[in-house]
């Protein structure tokens, strides 16, 4: 079975003042490389990172082995991303997608989802309330996922008509589940 972890990292970061949050400084190295080594670490055989707004500036810090995929059409909204990195999966058996704004993804929060996967379902953590990432699905689904999205929503819509499919896993305790959003947001970098 392949693994293949998704970054999706193309946006501008306006509400950040326009940033490329797969830059923002995480312990000390760019905040892409945590997010990718939690994905290999955790279970991933591969790694994509979809690129828009920064795609130069991403590039030249991506690690290495990472697969780098620029989507042109970034500024439609995140299901474009979505898109691309779902077509670049081809031939993966699971995805496990998630936002590179997510400082509190790690190895433990990826392997646990990974593990508690199964065929057929897609696995959402949860913390508390609150939905989080990675999401993971059968390549079937995220294919379909990426159909189906539009706009700026990416597999949300995907998650909410097939909810006797999906597989919330408690994970609280495993990570922060904040992301980077905006300017106050920037707290959890550290």
């Amino acid at each position: 079975m392949t693994v293949t972890g998704i970054v999706l990292a193309a946006g501008d970061g306006s509400r950040l003042g326009g940033r490329a949050k797969a830059l923002l400084p995480h312990r000390g190295r760019p905040l892409l490389h945590s997010v990718v080594d939690a994905l290999e670490q955790g279970g991933c055989d591969r790694t994509i990172v979809v690129v828009g707004a920064y795609a130069d500036e991403v590039a030249a810090v991506c690690p290495p082995g990472t697969t780098l995929v620029h989507n042109p059409r970034w500024e439609d909204g995140m299901s474009t991303s979505l898109q691309r990195g779902v077509d670049a999966a081809a031939g993966s058996d699971v995805i496990a997608l998630t936002v590179v704004d997510f400082p509190g993804i790690n190895a433990d929060l990826v392997r646990a989802v990974l593990t508690a996967h199964e065929s057929g379902t897609v696995t959402l953590p949860s913390f508390g309330d609150r939905p989080g990432h990675p999401v993971v699905f059968d390549l079937v689904d995220a294919v379909a996922a990426a159909q189906q999205a539009t706009g700026d929503e990416g597999a949300r819509s995907f998650v909410s008509r097939n909810r006797d499919r999906v597989r919330r896993l408690d994970c609280a305790g495993l990570a922060d589940p904040g992301d980077i959003d905006t300017v106050d947001d920037l707290h959890r970098l550290n």
